[in-house]
């Protein structure tokens, strides 16, 4: 049976480490291209906003017993698409608004995990527990983008030495 208790864990320190290096951005920084591909660090919130409130929306269906109506993008040029789609959607919006809509994304994910059954989380839904699929698109998206922004930093540094 999946530890709750630890997942929660895991999801508030990842979060507080990549909301401590995102608050050691400066604006300029947070809106600079290249960090992935094209995309910025703004970029990025949005995308990670968009997933944790996915893991949100999914982790109520759950808790509704609605499951069957979790979506998923099927394959990786699914996951493009979407990831592609929800870049386009932020396209004009400042940084203020994402950084909100990330802040919302990761708070409704918390609160989603907080409200379910511990056993639901092992729910198998088109091929993961949900377990998994609440810590893929949260905590480990979160790690992994961190890791990308720290990569990108020391790129920066290094290049302007």
């Amino acid at each position: 049976m999946t530890d709750k208790a630890a997942t929660l864990r895991e999801l508030d320190e990842a979060w507080a480490a990549l909301r401590s290096l995102v608050d050691s951005l400066a604006e300029q920084e947070l809106a600079a291209p290249g960090v992935v591909d094209a995309w910025s660090v703004k970029d990025l919130l949005g995308h990670m906003a968009f997933w944790a409130q996915k893991a949100a929306d999914d982790l109520r269906l759950l808790t509704d017993g609605r499951e069957s109506e979790i979506q998923t993008p099927g394959s990786e040029q699914g996951v493009d698409e979407w990831n592609a789609r929800e870049s386009e959607r932020r396209k004009g919006l400042d940084l203020a608004a994402v950084t909100a809509e990330w802040q919302r994304g990761h708070e409704a994910a918390r609160r989603a995990l907080e409200a379910v059954a511990p056993e639901r989380l092992d729910v198998e839904v088109k091929g993961w527990s949900m377990a998994r699929r609440f810590g893929e698109d949260t905590y480990v998206h979160y790690r992994e983008h961190a890791d990308q922004i720290r990569a990108w930093q020391r790129q920066r540094e290094t290049s302007e030495t």
